[in-house]
């Protein structure tokens, strides 16, 4: 009998046993999944960015494509890329704003989150730094990482609507490629379903009271924490000082653009460098290696073909203007995330980075 006593306590440890052995199988088979669909993505990215610079560099002669970089004028990219680090300090306003009505953030803190976000995504694939941004504004704010991930998808909504205005305004003055119109469409669509769905989540965070969230689902419980960085759109005066800060924002990436033409001695209307600013836009939504590398030069060479600009030409200046992005944001987001960030937060940054 004493054999029966001394076995029944082990039934609870062997279910307790098996239940924990299910949950690492389970979680195991999650992060694999997880990792091959984020392993699917990259692959499928660096193949679509070596096909497409292969068949650019196959079919531009390199001496006349090298010929045209050395003749640029140092003087006007150099200008292109201060104002290009003035549109990042307008950007951080922009989300400054856009947090406000959940949280009077810092705007030095957000400005260096916002570079280093920026550096981050020139190096790592699937938009990376974005992920950075978050977690370092969560981290600094003290403020859910959760909303700041929808202030993220809102950040880009109004960058979308800032250039669909654009792209009206544009259409008053000049006809454009068959394939700007139907990336324009889709990216239309894509805009107004997205414009629906933050509003929705708005309106269902405004609805659910405390003791609601308390009993309230996971997915209600994420979307009231999503519709909490949609708070903006309650205001209208909010609203109009985020797209007017968008449409700025927009302008000053097309002035960007005619100062990488003046480097090459190309002075034309402001339409046409509004126009390379649309395609290459429209053409980084496609998957691809980190800063959009391919579908940012395939995009300016097509522009500037269809306009009547030789492919070596449209390529040199495609080149400068990714290079006046690419070049001081990558070192500057460097060292601001050499000096600001702790290496106990670095090994932190890198193990989420690796789960």
């Amino acid at each position: 009998m004493p054999g029966r006593g001394n076995c029944a306590p082990a039934e609870p440890a062997y279910e307790a046993r098996r239940d924990s052995e299910k949950r690492t199988s389970i979680s195991f088979g999650h992060n694999w999944n997880l990792f091959m669909k984020k392993t699917a993505i990259k692959a499928i990215g660096w193949l679509i960015t070596a096909s497409l610079m292969w068949v650019m560099f196959t079919r531009i002669d390199m001496r006349s494509l090298w010929a045209e970089i050395t003749r640029a004028s140092w003087l006007h990219l150099a200008a292109a890329a201060v104002l290009n680090i003035a549109v990042i300090l307008l950007k951080s306003l922009r989300w400054q704003v856009m947090m406000r009505p959940k949280k009077r953030a810092s705007y030095r803190g957000i400005f260096k989150a916002t570079m280093m976000g920026l550096a981050a995504n020139n190096v790592l694939p699937v938009r990376g730094g974005d992920w950075l941004r978050i977690y370092l504004l969560g981290k600094w704010e003290r403020v859910s990482r959760t909303m700041l991930a929808s202030i993220t998808g809102l950040d880009k909504l109004f960058e979308g609507l800032a250039i669909l205005i654009l792209f009206g305004l544009l259409s008053l003055h000049s006809t454009f490629p068959e394939w700007v119109l139907k990336g324009t469409v889709i990216v239309s669509m894509i805009t107004a379903v997205s414009l629906l769905i933050c509003i929705l989540l708005m309106f269902h965070h405004k609805r659910t009271s405390k003791k609601e969230q308390d009993v309230a689902g996971k997915i209600s419980r994420l979307a009231d924490r999503l519709g909490s960085g949609m708070l903006m759109l309650a205001s209208s005066r909010l609203i109009l000082a985020t797209l007017a800060l968008s449409i700025v924002i927009v302008l000053l990436q097309v002035e960007t653009i005619r100062l990488c033409q003046l480097a090459f001695d190309i002075h034309s209307p402001l339409w046409i460098p509004a126009l390379v600013f649309v395609a290459i836009n429209l053409a980084i939504i496609i998957p691809s290696a980190p800063s959009g590398l391919g579908p940012f030069e395939a995009a300016g060479v097509l522009a500037y073909s269809w306009l009547g600009i030789s492919s070596a030409l449209g390529l040199g200046i495609t080149l400068c203007y990714h290079a006046v992005q690419f070049i001081p944001v990558t070192v500057a987001g460097a060292i601001m995330y050499l000096v600001e960030i702790r290496p106990g937060t670095r090994r932190e940054l890198k193990l989420k980075a690796q789960s």
